[in-house]
């Protein structure tokens, strides 16, 4: 019979500051951070200030870059986000102009030249072959700015209107999501070819799981088909980029015979930009979908942990880039965190040439022309992909086993139980 814990000891360890930690920890677990994006309807007055300030956020990106490049040059160590944000400080005193534009709108510019150097020395610790040194924005390259918000501060939309701090206010297109937002955390001004969009980062209640439903399903990704399941299920592939490719080389073609710095060329480069645009929203629809389809019906979806970087550089990059993987499991992933779902990774190798059924690896390896799988060892005849989306969902299912064996090895053994590795059975635990 177990002895009554003495609590005394313990009361003295909770203060106040661990209270509140917990109590912190609590409210957090029920919040969501969602960022929702509406488009504007801006007067040709609050246009104008908002290509202002994107100017002065520009100017400042790369006045900050050039400064940590030439102190490295000449002190050999560099700048960061503090002593930057100190001198931007004494500029505002200083120089004339600097001043003009909302101090927090100036640091989040600070700021994101801060992250572009935390990922630049990222990939170099990691050993990328080419890291990508952080470069000067020209007006193309950078097209959006933003500040945080502050717990007093209102919000920023009220009825349909948009009040952004330190450029003016406009009108916006709300969308039925737009009850769902709680308290905004930042808010960011984008410039699109169609226009300027608004999107705010802001709280929500955390959803609730969706009910369980008890099926796992692997996913083989395709070039030939989107997706395969494992239940035999093939989701097709969309061509966007061929359906799209024969307006888009016309405009490109009008836009070659223009004047280059001519108006005709910027509305010709415009549509081209429009073109592009349709296609990657098509695109993205076509992910959420697929995505919410999966997460609905199915309890743990398994991916492959493909080497998207390295297929790119294939032969077949063009429908690599048009397929979109990467874009697509991080779709997926999201969509399964928010509906209480699971989705695991597996190593692509070799689930195209083992059986499914057997596990049999033929001698002669299978091209890719090959489509079809059948084993020499036990006569299993199906598609190659419904074969490939097989081994990838058995895959996770023997680590699981694995895991639950090992688990109850380890616990034996802390008892002080021997167990023979020849008669014991991991599927005997559920």
């Amino acid at each position: 019979m177990f002895e009554p814990v003495e609590c005394r000891n313990i009361l003295p360890a909770l203060t106040k500051g661990t209270v509140k930690k917990a109590q912190h920890a609590m409210a957090e677990s029920t919040i969501a951070i969602k960022t929702f994006e509406f488009k504007t309807r801006p007067n040709k007055h609050f246009i104008a200030r908002c290509e202002r300030t994107l100017e002065a956020c520009r100017g400042i990106y790369n006045a900050a870059l050039q400064e940590r490049i030439d102190c490295y040059k000449i002190t050999g160590r560099g700048l960061n986000f503090a002593e930057q944000n100190r001198h931007l400080t004494e500029a505002r005193r200083e120089v004339e102009g600097v001043s003009d534009t909302y101090r927090d709108i100036q640091t989040d510019a600070l700021d994101r030249l801060d992250k572009a150097y935390a990922n630049f020395f990222r990939r170099v610790t990691q050993g990328a072959e080419n890291p990508g040194f952080p470069r000067f924005k020209s007006r193309d390259r950078y097209d959006s700015f933003g500040c945080a918000r502050r717990e007093r501060d209102p919000f920023p939309i009220k009825g349909d209107k948009l009040k952004f701090p330190g450029v003016g206010s406009c009108r916006v297109r709300l969308s039925p999501y737009a009850c769902q937002m709680g308290r905004c955390r930042y808010i960011r001004m984008i410039r699109r070819p169609d226009g300027w969009y608004v999107q705010l980062v802001c709280e929500t209640a955390r959803p609730d799981p969706l009910p369980a439903t008890s099926e796992s399903a692997g996913l083989d990704a395709g070039l030939e088909s989107f997706a395969v399941l494992s239940t035999g299920e093939e989701i097709e592939r969309r061509r966007f980029v061929k359906e799209a490719e024969d307006k888009l080389a016309k405009k490109q073609r009008r836009m070659a015979k223009k004047k280059r710095g001519s108006n005709r060329r910027k509305k010709a480069k415009r549509k081209v930009a429009l073109a592009h645009l349709k296609t990657k929203r098509v695109r993205k629809r076509f992910h959420f979908d697929v995505a919410n389809y999966l997460v609905r019906r199915f309890d743990t979806i398994v991916i492959e942990n493909l080497n998207i970087k390295g297929l790119a550089g294939c032969m077949l990059a063009k429908s690599v880039h048009d397929v979109a993987w990467g874009a697509f499991f991080a779709i997926l992933i999201c969509k399964a965190a928010e509906a209480g779902r699971q989705v695991e990774s597996v190593n692509p190798r070799g689930t195209s040439q083992e059986c499914a059924r057997c596990g049999h690896r033929p001698e002669e390896r299978k091209t890719l022309a090959c489509r079809w799988h059948n084993c020499e060892a036990c006569g299993l005849s199906i598609s190659r992909d419904h074969n490939a989306a097989l081994n990838i969902l058995s895959r996770v299912e023997r680590t699981r086993i694995n895991a639950q064996g090992q688990l109850r090895s380890w616990l034996n053994w802390e008892r002080g139980v021997s167990i023979n590795p020849c008669s014991f059975n991991c599927t005997e635990f559920p």
